[in-house]
């Protein structure tokens, strides 16, 4: 979807005025608004909840709520953390244990209803048949990068976590040759060194299988197959329930796939495990 504003701009002419005098308190407090409820986002311009639904329906959207979700996405790409970090992240009475389980079951729903069957089927076909499976992820989504490189590495063998330790990606990926594939793990505000990287494997001819926000048009030329994910959030920094929910599958369409394989790998892990590793409990 094209930029917020420049929507807006687009069908200023189109509005009444009432809807421009939404425009208008847009336009300067984007930020500001990001998590209102619609009450108090209608209370700030003294206009009806009933014409702020009508003004997110000109410009496409089904509702305020969905106006308000692309708005989110528009600032976790553009903005800064203290600049997201606004006295509107903060709820007041019990509502905030309620709408956070909430935000994560549609981020879940909404991210389910993008995938594309065949696409999925080739990403467990892709990761199945690679000689060595490189996964990436920087920051925040080093975590689900681990998380996924520590179950496909039960399952199969030669699975490879970037970790960029002291910088020494470029000792980590040199060996990745054609017919390897990496799973990437992306997401505003992109990773600069991510990027690097995997425009280095994709030159390689290393298939990437990238796992990003479903807004993917600036990082869709890093990638040969795309698993875009909701990750809107309460709060200032992105939610993945959705794209750690889409690797559980993935994981389990792999085991299914190369069952065989799977099970003669995880009776090596628990092999080693048995040594000691756990407690006698």
């Amino acid at each position: 979807m094209p930029d917020f504003s420049e929507v807006i701009n687009e069908k200023y002419k189109t509005f009444t005025r009432s809807q421009k005098r939404i425009a208008d308190y847009l336009t300067d407090n984007l930020n500001e608004i990001a998590f209102c409820t619609l009450e108090e986002f209608a209370g700030k311009i003294n206009v009806s909840t009933t014409t702020v639904i009508r003004f997110s329906r000109a410009l496409g959207y089904t509702g305020y709520t969905a106006m308000q979700k692309d708005i989110q996405n528009n600032i976790q790409t553009k903005v800064s953390l203290p600049e997201r970090l606004t006295p509107q992240t903060f709820y007041s009475g019990n509502s905030m244990l309620s709408d956070s389980f909430q935000n994560d079951i549609y981020n879940i729903q909404q991210t389910l209803a993008l995938q594309n069957e065949d696409t999925l089927k080739t990403a467990v076909s892709d990761i199945s048949s690679a000689p060595n499976v490189y996964i990436l992820g920087m920051r925040s989504s080093f975590s689900i990068a681990y998380y996924m490189a520590s179950r496909l590495s039960e399952i199969r063998e030669n699975v490879r976590l970037i970790q960029s330790v002291g910088m020494l990606y470029p000792e980590e990926i040199v060996s990745a040759k054609s017919g390897d594939v990496c799973i990437a793990y992306m997401f505003p505000r992109y990773s600069k060194l991510s990027t690097t990287i995997l425009s280095w494997l994709k030159n390689e001819g290393i298939k990437i299988i990238l796992f990003t926000s479903q807004n993917y048009a600036a990082v869709k030329g890093y990638a040969d197959i795309i698993l875009p994910c909701y990750i809107t959030s309460l709060s200032y920094k992105n939610t993945y329930s959705a794209p750690m929910s889409l690797t559980n599958y993935l994981i389990a369409a792999i085991t299914q796939a190369n069952f065989e394989r799977s099970q003669e790998t995880l009776k090596k892990t628990e092999s080693i495990l048995k040594q000691g590793f756990y407690l006698g409990l």
